[in-house]
């Protein structure tokens, strides 16, 4: 069981972020030393424990420790106590995704989200980075918005606007105050076009007494909708852009980096923003360097040429040979998120029977991907979060995760035959954008194969696989069917499941479903809502439209001197990791 032991420091800006607390000696002698890396993967006694020993010390530090003491590295660790940020430099990060259309309403891939971000805020905070409290949903708290409110009967949303915000002083918006129609503007054409519809179907107007109240009213009554408002995918773009049509590949927002260069298959760099409303920036600039091989950027981050790079270990065996040549990065681990699985395009005639899918699900040995995968740091569970339904973690032997999760070729073979299906053919494609990826297929074809089941087809570039996945228009199987990483209950009981919602990329249609998916979002009884979870829960095993997989501890690693930024996610919750750069960079620093 973790241990969370919080710390506070000085860079506040106009957000409420942490708060103050006293924390032993030997805790942050244990921060200090599991925040650096201290000692090799293969000496996991140097992960000293969460609380430690000592004389009780106030400590000026920001941000969270927080350890599982059963795994060698900590899933979030604070800021060097006694660190004074310092400003300059540029801050360089490999990124794996390319440019892309950077309108915000067009798709919710990296491509098109993490370059926005840089430039543009959201109306709603998320808590993340070393404030994140890795096992409690998203906390919320003020940007663009200083407050909010909502009447008793549910039906209206009040925001009010921090005063003083300002656009970039950029042509056309020369530095304009942002005004509540900005944000107004934003969220109607987020509910009228592209991919993210969904968060806003409950609602039925939108009022702008003022510059500085916008007020939401609802349809009906929602349990779920200021999450989504704080995500990477709902950030607040201006008119001036829409209107000259350049929105796609230009954006002048509020944000802390002012867009200075894109270039596609190369890099995109940022200026500080001099006039940013929440605080100083203290970086000079930031790059993306476009990197999709992973030797390169491993390279690179070994050689020191970047802060960060994006996956760039994925197994613990990884993390060691990177430390043999990098002692001295800091390490933190992404607690376990099943959202991998089998995918299959279920609009297919020959995904229809629902035998074909549950012998497909049969054939899999979930704890031998584990093994050879994952080296048995990861977890094999339900594509949706088991703690929106269960108070302990499910396992194949409580039978929380339907019995078609547990290996049995003899009955997989069975189900095939009684299909008519016993020369069953699965054209995959997949994106193998880490070693994990790259490994999956070769264990799980095999497994597939003994059932009678054959594989054809293979690995495409990521732009390829990224436009038919996302696009949910899959062509027929793929390994790397990974799910989107939500912000409230209504991603995974809503927005993956209803046959309507464009997050549904195994494209089945479920009446029953939909009708338990629609109402989840509207009860706001708590205990009536977990048993609407819990009958989509079952089904979606059952029925095995999409069978569950295995997935590992994500771990992130930084170079030394980075300091600011952290990657951990909350179960459930705000799992999107490296795509919030713009959410912490403006408080981001390099200690060198």
């Amino acid at each position: 069981m973790a241990e969370r032991i919080e710390a506070t420091g000085s860079r506040l800006g106009r957000r409420t972020l942490l708060r103050v607390t006293i924390i032993g000696a030997g805790g942050v002698a244990a921060a200090a030393l599991l925040g650096c890396g201290g000692g090799d993967e293969d000496e996991p006694q140097a992960a000293a424990p969460a609380g430690g020993a000592g004389t009780a010390a106030a400590v000026s530090t920001i941000g969270k420790f927080v350890k599982d003491d059963a795994l060698p590295y900590p899933y979030n660790f604070p800021e060097p106590a006694g660190k004074t940020p310092k400003p300059g430099g540029v801050m360089t990060v490999a990124a794996t995704w390319d440019v892309a259309d950077i309108d915000p309403t067009k798709s919710a891939a990296g491509g098109t989200v993490t370059i926005p971000n840089m430039f543009y805020n959201r109306l709603i905070g998320i808590q993340r980075g070393p404030k994140a409290d890795v096992f409690n949903a998203p906390i919320l708290e003020p940007e663009l918005a200083k407050s909010w409110e909502r009447t008793p009967d549910g039906l209206m949303f009040t925001f009010k606007i921090q005063d003083g915000i300002k656009w970039q002083n950029l042509s056309p918006l020369n530095g304009r105050p942002f005004v509540a129609a900005d944000a107004r503007f934003a969220m109607e054409r987020y509910a009228s076009t592209g991919v993210h519809r969904q968060y806003y179907a409950n609602v039925a107007g939108y009022e702008v007494p003022d510059a500085t109240t916008l007020r939401v009213k609802m349809s009906r009554p929602v349990a779920d909708f200021l999450n989504p408002l704080g995500s990477n995918k709902q950030t607040v773009f201006p008119r001036e852009l829409v209107d000259d049509g350049t929105i796609s590949k230009r954006g002048i927002g509020t944000g802390p980096m002012i867009l200075k260069d894109m270039v596609a298959s190369s890099k995109v760099t940022f200026d500080k923003n001099p006039d940013y409303w929440e605080g100083k920036v203290l970086l000079d600039g930031f790059e993306f360097r476009i990197q999709p091989d992973h030797a390169a950027r491993l390279a690179a981050f070994r050689a020191g040429q970047v802060e960060y790079a994006y996956s760039v270990v994925a197994t613990f065996s990884d993390l060691a040979a990177l430390k043999r040549t990098n002692p001295d990065i800091q390490v933190n681990l992404h607690p376990t998120v099943a959202s991998l699985s089998l995918a299959m395009n279920n609009q297919l005639s020959k995904y229809q029977d629902v035998r074909v899918r549950r012998a497909i699900s049969l054939a899999v040995d979930r704890p031998v991907i584990l093994q050879l995968v994952y080296e048995n740091m990861g977890k094999a569970l339900n594509n949706i979060p088991w703690s929106y339904v269960f108070d302990k973690e499910p396992t194949f032997q409580s039978g929380n995760l339907g019995k078609w999760a547990t290996r049995n070729v003899a009955e997989a073979k069975a189900l095939l035959a009684a299909a008519g299906a016993e020369k069953l053919v699965l054209n995959n494609i997949f994106y193998a954008y880490d070693s994990n990826f790259e490994k999956l297929p070769e264990v799980l074809i095999p497994q597939l194969r003994e059932a009678g089941i054959t594989v054809s087809g293979g690995k495409v570039d990521y732009t390829e696989f990224n436009s038919q996945w996302t696009g949910a228009k899959l062509p027929d199987f793929s390994t790397s069917g990974w799910a989107t990483q939500g912000y409230d209950p209504d991603n995974w009981f809503y927005g993956q499941v209803h046959s309507k919602s464009p997050g549904n990329r195994w494209q089945f249609k479920d009446p029953e479903i939909d009708a338990w998916a629609e109402a989840q979002q509207v009860e706001l009884n708590a205990e009536k809502r977990k048993e609407l979870w819990r009958k989509i829960w079952d089904k979606d095993l059952d029925q095995a439209y999409r069978p569950p997989l295995a997935s590992g501890l994500g771990i992130q690693v930084y170079q030394p001197w980075m300091r600011g930024i952290r990657w951990t996610g909350t179960i459930p919750g705000d799992n999107s990791s490296y795509y919030s750069w713009g959410d912490q960079v403006w408080y981001g620093w390099l200690d060198k």
